[in-house]
């Protein structure tokens, strides 16, 4: 009996230290105010001006509110602005503000913003993000509820980019925002235990004077899909965002449980080093392309649960999607063959590092590796880290291959803006002159004009391989049977205040 005892305290020891400590937390007695969301990752920061992590934002996105926010139907409505105006010029916005309270009790102020903005646009401060700020050339107070902004030029996402997390207000005297969030949504932060979870509790003084159904969030991080998955049929997570396609299966004919699917808005990219030699080679670029079946690959790490992409727009953006680049780099293995012959790597070998969070770009990586090695490259494959990941690839660019998830955007120039030559989240190391002048131009027109440029952007990014596209996977959002709201957004959030049991 007593060695009984013994093994099973050292199972269950053995499982806290691997992070299964959520299998062993029992149900709620009364859980209809409570809800428990599974996510694959810890925040990276939440300070606005320096995450750079899509899962931040899923959490991010109910503490802090901008001048504006995205709706789910892809639109910008008024936050922290009852309304704006715009002149003729289309360069001066003029915002006015509702009475709204931070979570520390503080008012809302025209200063809070005016100091929120200036350092989004400061790129000592706002690293990585500041780029799409520059259009800003002055922000005014005109008075104590209302503010002005003048830009350098007309700027077509102008209020999608107000919309981002990165323009979000917070307090101007404001500290340790990084794992201390101070904002004015509907949730506030409480808790935050790495590796574990993240809690927010309803904010009941919000503006709008609504209280959303639930009374506190328990964002749980359960590195392991599959550990999330057995999490939630035994009822202790309520909700998976973003459910891996490999385990649908799983999940699909379960009747407590339901799956809603939708566009996920999401480009799985290959991305290649195009600074770092064979990379610089646009034609072992087009190889490596050429020899990824990416129909297999959907198969394979997806189910057969994603839309295969050309280029770097999604299908879910349908107006600006180019859909007449299919058969560029089509499957050919053979042609594949003699490009790399003909640029001299008949033996090419390099690195390829796939994200640890993230099951899908691992399976899809491994499935690609298998397609170039029958074309006679060989790749090593790297599993690393996500702050590794984070810091050494994105950040200082030191990779050879690696395969991501880029989140969409609202607008197409907040895609498209990260292939140009100077910007700082280009960690592709991609050039190209004509594109840069036609990013440029998108800026200022709009309409047929518009559309018409961001196809010939994505045109290049397809035959020159920026990186090599594969697919936008179906966005899966499991959850059980009873709640009720879920919205399926165009870009990586989890709408709570919408959410009910």
């Amino acid at each position: 009996m007593k060695t009984n005892r013994v093994i099973i305290i050292a199972l269950v020891v053995l499982l806290v230290a691997g992070g299964a400590y959520y299998l062993f937390q029992g149900k709620n007695v009364d859980n209809s105010r409570v809800i428990n969301i599974a996510i694959e990752t810890d925040p990276d920061s939440f300070d606005p001006n320096q995450s750079v992590a899509a899962a931040t934002v899923e959490i991010a996105f109910n503490i802090y509110e901008g001048l504006v926010k995205a709706t789910a139907d892809g639109n910008v409505v008024g936050a922290l602005a009852t309304h704006w105006e715009v002149d003729e010029t289309e360069t001066v916005y003029t915002f006015y503000l509702r009475e709204a309270i931070f979570h520390n009790g503080q008012p809302l102020t025209v200063e809070d913003v005016v100091n929120a903005l200036e350092r989004v646009r400061d790129p000592q401060i706002a690293q990585g993000k500041a780029d799409e700020y520059q259009v800003i050339e002055s922000i005014t107070p005109l008075d104590e509820n209302t503010i002005q902004i003048k830009l350098s030029q007309p700027y077509g996402p102008f209020l999608f980019n107000l919309a981002d997390f990165a323009a979000s207000i917070y307090p101007k005297d404001a500290t340790g925002l990084d794992a201390n969030p101070i904002g004015t949504g509907p949730y506030k932060f409480e808790e935050w235990r790495a590796n574990q979870y993240v809690k927010l509790v309803r904010f009941d003084d919000h503006w709008s004077g609504e209280q959303p159904h639930f009374e506190e969030v328990y964002f749980k991080i359960i590195p392991e899909m599959a550990s999330a998955v057995i999490s939630l049929k035994a009822g202790h997570v309520d909700l998976i965002p973003r459910l891996d396609p490999s385990f649908h299966h799983q999940v699909v004919d379960e009747e407590d449980l339901k799956v809603i699917p939708g566009p996920m808005n999401l480009v799985q990219i290959i991305a290649l080093n195009n600074s770092r030699p064979p990379f610089n080679d646009p034609r072992v670029r087009q190889a490596l392309a050429l020899a990824i079946d990416k129909q297999e690959v959907i198969t394979g790490a997806a189910w057969g649960l994603g839309d295969p992409l050309y280029s770097a727009i999604s299908p879910a953006m349908a107006t600006f999607f180019n859909e007449e680049l299919a058969e560029v780099n089509a499957y050919d293995p053979e042609r594949a063959k003699a490009l790399l012959e003909e640029a001299g790597y008949s033996n090419l070998s390099f690195t390829f590092e796939l994200p640890a969070p993230y099951p899908l770009h691992v399976n899809a990586g491994e499935i690609v590796a298998q397609q170039w090695a029958k074309i006679g490259v060989d790749v090593e494959i790297r599993i690393v880290e996500w702050g590794t990941w984070l810091e050494r690839i994105y950040s200082q660019r030191d990779y050879d291959a690696t395969i991501v998830g880029l989140a969409g955007r609202m607008d197409p120039h907040l895609i498209l803006v990260r292939y140009q030559t100077n910007s700082s989240r280009n960690f592709f190391n991609f050039k190209n002159e004509r594109y840069d002048e036609l990013i440029a131009q998108g800026l200022v027109t709009s309409g047929e004009e518009r559309i018409a440029i961001y196809h010939e952007a994505q045109e290049i990014l397809a035959k020159e391989v920026a990186g090599v596209f594969v697919m936008d996977p179906n966005q899966l959002a499991v959850m059980q049977k009873d709640i009720q709201g879920w919205l399926n957004y165009p870009i990586y959030v989890v709408d709570v205040a919408k959410l009910s049991r």
